[in-house]
């Protein structure tokens, strides 16, 4: 592992994956297009940059100018208790301009199936990116689209009612 954006790898890869939203902490063209060079440096020709991102419905439906940010929540089991994670809350702020969403994650105990005591809260920003910002970045820097997905099952299109993320697979020429 390694921070793709300063510093790169020893050695070339035939794959590099990028998961949960990873990019979407390049919160500026130029840190995403350095993102992109070291990718392309990294990778073998022929080789597959795999990218899972926010759905684009997530940045077009205007859900994020309405702060209808859409939280999400997960239970965690611990040894000896249970955590509930918060992705997000209604008073998120979304900045068209920039398409950061300064979105907020907490981590709560459990007890009695409620939440209970709050042991971390934090704002993270993150950008949401556009399938075309992706590809020009990827057209920038010698990488093609190849694939584009709703989900990591790589059954469900982008436009399918099941979709909700933005997988794109991208090919160094």
């Amino acid at each position: 592992m390694a921070d793709f954006e300063v510093q790169g790898m020893s050695g070339s890869f035939d794959m590099v994956v990028c998961l949960l939203g990873t990019l979407s902490h390049m919160l500026d063209n130029k840190q995403a297009a350095a993102c992109f060079r070291r990718v392309a440096q990294q990778l073998r020709p022929g080789g597959l940059f795999v990218l899972e991102l926010a759905h684009p419905g997530d940045l077009f439906d205007g859900s994020l100018l309405l702060q209808d940010t859409g939280a999400e929540m997960w239970e965690v089991d611990k040894p000896g208790r249970k955590m509930m994670v918060v992705w997000g809350t209604d008073v998120d702020q979304f900045d068209p301009e920039t398409q950061i969403l300064e979105r907020t994650v907490s981590i709560h105990t459990m007890k009695d199936g409620n939440m209970d005591e709050c042991l971390l809260e934090e704002v993270v920003a993150y950008r949401q990116f556009t399938l075309q910002e992706v590809d020009l970045l990827a057209t920038l820097t010698g990488m093609e689209v190849v694939g584009v997905y709703g989900d990591l099952d790589l059954s469900v299109s982008l436009n399918h009612e099941d979709a909700f993320r933005l997988v794109m697979c991208l090919r160094k020429q």
